[in-house]
């Protein structure tokens, strides 16, 4: 029988995790929140974690609520790329629902993504230098990541001032924090230029960070604007 889902700890911790470790650490322990051999799926029933997890998990949890897992008509999505970063994707059918909790924890792992994007974007800069002056110097570049960092500290806030379950948020603002997300994402990784796209450099956990929000945002309703 389905049983709820048990009300989460604060999930700022997330954060911390997917900054410092990879993103096959930290869906581990974002799929861990709603327990051991849990799979949990978003809104129009995908999934994304640990290929592991994915292997072997024997419940499922959508919207809040956490059942046995079947496995019928369950259809394989990775990606190349993610299967070698050992991570999997899958899709089944099911109820779709709306849990503010599970929500916000994955905006919390996106904004721990997306800062240890710009902790390599840092790095990378810091490194390089255009005659006499590092990169992460130059006035252009040091613009472009200090609108990178207010736009991090926007989402901090607006997820801090949600609560621990995030149960100010609904499902247009848990879009619009998404999309934010995405942009300075995007905004960072355009300053690696080419190496941003190589398999091995910082774009691949962009990427996973995307892809979470293609999966787990809230979906629009009908004739909502931004």
């Amino acid at each position: 029988m389905p049983v709820p889902l048990a009300p989460p700890d604060t999930p700022s911790p997330l954060r911390a995790i997917a900054r410092h470790d990879p993103p096959h650490g930290a869906l581990a322990a974002l799929h861990r929140r709603a327990g051991d051999d849990t799979l949990v799926h978003g809104p129009s029933g995908h999934a994304l974690a640990p290929a592991r997890l994915v292997a072997t998990a024997t419940r499922s949890c959508r919207a809040g609520t956490i059942g046995d897992r079947v496995t019928a008509g369950e259809r394989d999505l990775t990606t190349p790329l993610l299967a070698r970063m050992g991570l999997a994707a899958v899709h089944s059918a099911g109820p779709e629902g709306f849990d503010p909790a599970w929500h916000a924890a994955v905006l919390w792992l996106r904004l721990g993504m997306t800062e240890r994007l710009l902790d390599a974007v840092s790095a990378y800069l810091g490194e390089r230098s255009f005659g006499d002056t590092r990169l992460s110097r130059h006035p252009v570049l040091k613009d472009t990541l200090a609108e990178a960092v207010v736009g991090l500290l926007r989402v901090e806030s607006r997820l801090s001032d949600a609560g621990e379950a995030g149960s100010d948020l609904d499902g247009t603002a848990l879009r619009v924090l998404h999309h934010d997300l995405g942009a300075t994402g995007r905004l960072l990784l355009d300053l690696l230029g080419a190496y941003g796209l190589t398999e091995d450099g910082p774009g691949a956990g962009a990427y996973v960070c995307e892809l979470l929000a293609d999966l787990y945002a809230p979906a629009a309703y009908s004739g909502e604007t931004r």
